[in-house]
């Protein structure tokens, strides 16, 4: 029964996936006509580690968990006079557990002295997956509300790419119906393009 209510949950959580990258795309197509003069706007698509130390005490477990896995978002940093947004996907996995968010929102970015450091505030939908039934008294699969707030500094390299020295979130998430207060970390490499 528990494996039934699960599909569902993936329907859910792939649709608004799907709503959420049309959502940022509406605001990247710029006009089909050719002698349209307007630039696509700069677009920001960062990849890499990322690792979340889960509150896995609210879910039975004895101790807390350390997650590895990756972080992929897509922004659009400078709007209107910085203020932009961000699609954020991240995917973690230990061997008690599994944790996915899909996230958007708006966020807010500064340059200084050559990097940029912004922050953010994500809502959207987190994941959670038991990969050991048994191991608590929950069920093995929950989608949830998630909210992620916090920042990072990006460090120009060459070009058109720049590494993401640090992105802090803290990561609140309602898996199970329990709320979990997580920390999130993530570096990694980003690529620009568009104006600029």
């Amino acid at each position: 029964m528990a494996i039934l209510r699960m599909f569902p949950v993936q329907r859910k959580a792939a649709v608004f996936f799907l709503v959420s990258v049309s959502i940022l795309c509406s605001f990247v197509s710029p006009s089909a006509s050719a002698q349209s003069k307007s630039k696509l706007p700069e677009i920001d698509v960062f990849g890499g580690y990322s690792y979340l130390r889960f509150d896995a005490k609210t879910l039975g477990f004895t101790n807390d968990l350390n997650l590895n896995g990756a972080n992929v978002s897509v922004a659009m940093p400078d709007l209107y006079k910085g203020l932009g947004a961000a699609l954020d996907i991240s995917g973690y996995y230990t061997t008690e557990l599994e944790e996915f968010n899909f996230l958007i929102g708006p966020q807010y970015t500064y340059e200084w002295k050559g990097m940029r450091l912004y922050g953010h505030g994500l809502f959207g939908k987190a994941r959670a997956r038991l990969r050991e039934p048994g191991t608590t008294n929950v069920e093995p699969s929950y989608l949830s509300n998630a909210v992620a707030l916090g920042g990072g500094v990006d460090y120009p390299l060459s070009g058109k790419f720049s590494v993401r020295i640090i992105q802090a979130d803290y990561l609140i998430t309602k898996d199970f119906n329990v709320t979990q207060h997580n920390v999130r970390l993530s570096t990694g490499v980003i690529y620009r393009f568009g104006k600029k």
